[in-house]
């Protein structure tokens, strides 16, 4: 059973939804709660393997920033969130060694994919993406009623380059996740490299939205980010999050990084003060830790990498096939619909991902702690020996 944000909502009620705010911790206890209850277990028997979020949080820095907005005397956690912006910006700013002009910040990087999805596809020039990928922009542009051209993936999971490149001639914009979430590979960086200006070139008018939002977790060696290109091609746009490596997916921001002419045109459909004054602050923490210790990202990546390794290997050994993962999650073909399988961890106290269509028998499953990562296999050896007695 899949506990999407709108089934968590519904459960939970409105304003319960709602106080997450007050607290870093509190959407996670009160989803766990939500979805504990509806399969009849134990709340802290929950391990959640089905969202993509860091589990280990946002760091003590951020913590003590959203703090210290609730016990300043000035009070600002009350006020506006206007004043944070500048701010933020600038920092963003100087991490990429861009101008604040080309900074766009948002709740999450949704929002950033709808302002751009919104602002470059119509009823006459198509969302193009691939398929499966990250729901979000076909979500919307299906909901405007605007055309899609989804593309199925190669034969390795990734990309079809060649078929994607025929479909983006006359559409609007070309979504660009890499790595790809569901299925968690990656363009190898030279093909993206040879690809993005043979792409632009296929339709003069033609953007391109690139989902960077696992960037952090890649190892694949000469990935690089589009944003140098961004900066000075209008047609192209980078999206970036808070939400994974940083560990602030209940905190909902994110921002684009493009050129600032393309910037002030999403600036006409962005919804201001989305973003919430604790947001601001604990993205400014998390970007000046960057500054004071810059080894907490690179830690989080290699944190990420052993935990995931671990559970490729458990499905390698065991005749599961895997995708080549760069994000942190992976996604396994478990030889049986994913709906049972998710039925059947529901019932031992583990979430994992959601059906994907068309690939009807892959499991997403995020990467949580090691420890977490243990208990799971040992409830996914159960769950599969279960199946393969069954079909025997």
């Amino acid at each position: 059973m899949s506990l999407s944000r709108r089934d968590f909502v519904r459960t939970v009620g409105v304003g319960a939804a709602g106080a997450w705010t007050s607290s870093l911790i509190s959407l996670r206890t009160q989803e766990a709660m939500a979805f504990a209850q509806a399969q009849g277990l134990a709340v802290d028997g929950v391990i959640n393997l089905a969202n993509n979020e860091n589990p280990l949080g946002a760091g003590k820095e951020v913590v003590d920033a959203i703090n210290e907005l609730f016990s300043a005397p000035q009070k600002p956690a009350g006020r506006y969130p206007s004043r944070w912006n500048s701010p933020l910006t600038d920092m963003i700013a100087k991490k990429f060694d861009v101008k604040p002009e080309n900074i766009l910040v948002g709740a999450g990087s949704t929002q950033i994919l709808v302002d751009v999805t919104h602002t470059f596809t119509s009823k006459e020039k198509a969302l193009v993406g691939s398929l499966p990928t990250y729901e979000e922009c076909f979500g919307y542009a299906n909901l405007m009623g605007h055309k899609t051209k989804p593309v199925p993936l190669d034969r390795t999971y990734r990309m079809d380059l060649d078929q994607t490149l025929h479909a983006c001639k006359g559409s609007g914009l070309l979504f660009y996740c890499n790595p790809n979430n569901p299925v968690s590979t990656l363009v190898a960086p030279t093909d993206t490299r040879e690809f993005i200006p043979r792409a632009l070139s296929a339709t003069t008018d033609m953007h391109i939205l690139a989902d960077e939002a696992y960037f952090e977790y890649v190892t694949a060696p000469g990935h690089e980010t589009l944003v140098p290109l961004a900066v000075t091609e209008p047609r192209l746009i980078v999206a970036r999050t808070f939400s994974k490596a940083y560990g602030m997916a209940g905190l909902r921001i994110g921002y684009a990084i493009a050129h600032e002419k393309t910037i002030q045109e999403l600036r006409k459909f962005h919804m201001g003060n989305s973003v919430s004054a604790l947001s601001y602050a604990a993205a400014i923490a998390a970007l000046d830790r960057d500054e004071k210790r810059p080894s907490y990202i690179p830690d989080e990546k290699r944190r990420n990498r052993k935990a995931r390794d671990f559970a490729l290997r458990f499905f390698r050994r065991r005749g599961y096939e895997a995708t080549d993962s760069e994000a942190n999650f992976i996604f396994v073909d478990i030889q049986m619909p994913v709906e049972m399988f998710q039925a059947a961890c529901a019932k031992r106290g583990l979430r994992v991902g959601r059906p994907f269509p068309p690939l009807w028998t892959h499991c997403r499953i995020s990467i949580g702690t090691m420890d977490e990562m243990k208990r799971a296999m040992s409830i996914f050896e159960e769950v599969l020996e279960e199946a393969n007695t069954q079909a025997a």
